[in-house]
């Protein structure tokens, strides 16, 4: 059996998170995706906003907004430990400063 390592070398997904095949349906004037109950723990609750994003190779991503929040504030915390020096030389030369 060709390893995992190997067929994404090639290019090839290999999934192997939990997977469910479901359908799209047509209510209203959209198009909907109806969610297994498993995935609630996730935080894919009824009413709960999540993100569509389109990816470059035509499927679509799902994420809980609250963690498109998190993903944010994690990264913006991140650059700017990471760059601590350059923003420190910024402020001192802000002419707008008090």
């Amino acid at each position: 059996m060709l390893s995992d390592v190997l067929l994404a070398s090639w290019g090839i997904r290999v999934y192997t998170h939990r997977m469910k095949i479901v359908k799209v349906r047509r209510v209203g004037n959209s198009n909907v995706v109806s969610l297994p109950r498993e995935f609630e723990e996730r935080g894919y609750l009824p009413g709960a906003s999540v993100l569509v994003e389109e990816l470059p190779e035509g499927g679509l991503r799902l994420m809980p907004t609250e963690q498109v929040r998190e993903r944010i504030g994690g990264i913006g915390r991140r650059l700017v430990d990471e760059h601590q020096e350059a923003l420190r030389i910024l402020a001192e030369h802000d002419p707008d400063a008090a």
